[in-house]
């Protein structure tokens, strides 16, 4: 794997090859005895970080920039605007510049996304994380600058984050449909393998159990998260049954796609079929979706100062903090025209 080296210092690179600083900046100057074996190690190391000794350089010169990266993982979708909004006022606020990526629900874009933002030789950065994000893990752990998560995170990872209260929003979801006096109660999922969509299903699972309602797993439809998917995903269900008289999507821009749907084929809402979405958009207003809400704005300026934190301990201490900051938004539900 090719690992930017805008952020390696001699020490990474001498920890990283079991050699001493000293063999690292003889190598790297050619100068000094150093063995065959160590010098060895020390230039396969460096080729597989697609290192030049002029990018290595200028990082040891680098001085502090105040621009942070945010990789999100879809433009289409509202509630980025409105999170994203918050990241960028406080920045704005602490005098900082902000590079937005889109990673499109793709973890390959994800990952030039990471090296775009590493070259730019950003402060540090704020991530969205998608589907087979724990495949660039080794990104993440090797970028040598702080990361936050926000909205989701790698659970095989951990880190700072500021996430929902995933599984109560799946949870309260459900059991309001449930108590609507539905039984047959699908759910459009969000990507499949991010933290998200497993909390939020598994809320709808522990839901369904606890009313004593069978969870029929070929009721849940997996998406990637978009509005295009989210109406696919309901088309094959209703396809598939006509018994369903209740939709738990995983997002509200998922549930947009659920009610197009929905309204094509000529389904009353919520006469013949219920919807609840999940993150209260403004558009849900508009629409008059039933959904869960959370404090986005809001979440987005704490990602901001818990990223703020890591970047000033380690400009302080000239290393990262190994404290691990969660703040986690609770949910509570928006009642509307579609329940």
């Amino acid at each position: 794997m090719n690992i930017p080296t805008n952020h390696l210092t001699m020490e990474q690179i001498a920890s990283m090859t079991g050699v001493s600083r000293t063999t690292v900046w003889r190598v790297i100057n050619n100068k000094g005895k150093v063995s065959l074996k160590a010098r060895k190690a020390i230039v396969s190391y460096l080729n597989t970080c697609s290192y030049s000794k002029n990018s290595l350089a200028s990082s040891l010169k680098r001085r502090y920039s105040n621009v942070i990266g945010v990789i999100f993982s879809d433009i289409e979708n509202p509630f980025y605007a409105e999170a994203l909004k918050g990241i960028e006022v406080a920045c704005r606020e602490n005098h900082y510049s902000v590079i937005f990526c889109n990673s499109h629900e793709n973890h390959e874009e994800e990952k030039r996304a990471m090296f775009l933002l590493m070259e730019q030789r950003i402060a540090g950065m704020i991530v969205i994380p998608v589907e087979k994000s724990d495949l660039n893990i080794d990104i993440i752990k090797s970028a040598g600058i702080p990361i936050t998560f926000l909205a989701r995170y790698l659970k095989t990872y951990g880190g700072s984050r500021v996430i929902f209260d995933d599984y109560h929003a799946g949870y309260m979801a459900t059991s309001h449909l449930v108590k609507k006096g539905h039984k047959k109660i699908a759910h459009i999922a969000g990507s499949p393998g991010t933290s998200c969509t497993e909390d939020r299903l598994e809320g709808y699972n522990k839901a369904l159990e606890r009313s004593g309602i069978p969870v029929d797993p070929t009721l849940i439809f997996y998406t990637n998260s978009m509005l295009e998917e989210g109406k696919k995903a309901t088309l094959d269900l209703l396809n598939m049954t006509k018994d369903v008289t209740a939709i738990f999507a995983y997002s509200d821009f998922v549930a947009f796609g659920v009610i197009e749907a929905i309204q094509e084929l000529g389904i009353k809402i919520p006469q013949e079929m219920a919807v609840v979405g999940c993150d209260n958009t403004r558009l849900s207003k508009i629409v008059g979706l039933t959904t869960v809400s959370f404090e986005k704005i809001n979440m987005g300026k704490m990602a901001t100062s818990i990223l703020f934190d890591h970047i000033e301990y380690t400009r302080k201490n000239g290393k990262m903090s190994d404290e691990n900051k969660v703040r986690i938004s609770k949910p509570n539900l928006v009642l509307r025209n579609t329940t």
